[in-house]
């Protein structure tokens, strides 16, 4: 009996193993796993998600991204991890990004206002460098938040170098904001 038969046996036997490793498609908070392993097994708890995470972890299958972090720890598959998913449930989970920093992505996801804010730059500056109203005007749709929130965050983002100052409005002189290319490849991660 194979390595992989074993890991391949232990995911399927068990509902909330198998729907963790469904979901972990990309790299993912506990949190995260929790509201997407809900689907497949309702009564999962981030309880469970913490310790099945570290089991996924002591048999090679999972690893932590940023382990140094206290919160907003990123969980991804190994390739044996991927391997033994693919050859339990038939899903093919892609290599997460090596370009990508994820300390700084999994700062940007435990915000939702930060998350959003980066994501709504990068919908709108395909047309032009943006203003931070702007950027509220848009994410208000998903997200009531108020100026402050959002200028706090393209501050924050921006001591980040996630968005960079590219230049002011000719009227008001307010500050015109474009994606890094990190910023750039964080939303890409984001939207998959």
């Amino acid at each position: 009996m194979s390595l992989a038969n074993d890991y391949k046996r232990w995911l399927q036997r068990g509902r909330q193993r198998a729907a963790i490793a469904r979901v972990l498609r990309k790299p993912m908070t506990a949190t995260e796993i929790c509201a997407a392993a809900g689907k497949f097994t309702p009564q999962i708890q981030l309880r469970d998600v913490w310790f099945l995470t570290r089991q996924f972890e002591r048999r090679g299958l999972a690893v932590c991204l940023n382990p140094q972090q206290v919160t907003g720890k990123l969980y991804c598959l190994t390739e044996p991890g991927r391997l033994a998913t693919r050859h339990a449930f038939e899903i093919g989970h892609p290599i997460p990004p090596a370009s990508i920093d994820w300390r700084k992505y999994s700062w940007v996801i435990r915000a939702k206002i930060r998350r959003l804010t980066l994501c709504g730059l990068g919908q709108l500056e395909a047309k032009a460098p943006q203003t931070a109203t702007e950027i509220r005007k848009h994410i208000r749709h998903d997200y009531p938040a108020g100026l402050n929130p959002v200028l706090r965050a393209v501050r924050e983002l921006a001591d980040k170098k996630l968005i960079t100052c590219v230049g002011v409005t000719p009227v008001r002189a307010c500050k015109l904001y474009r994606l890094t290319p990190a910023g750039r490849a964080i939303v890409k991660q984001l939207h998959q």
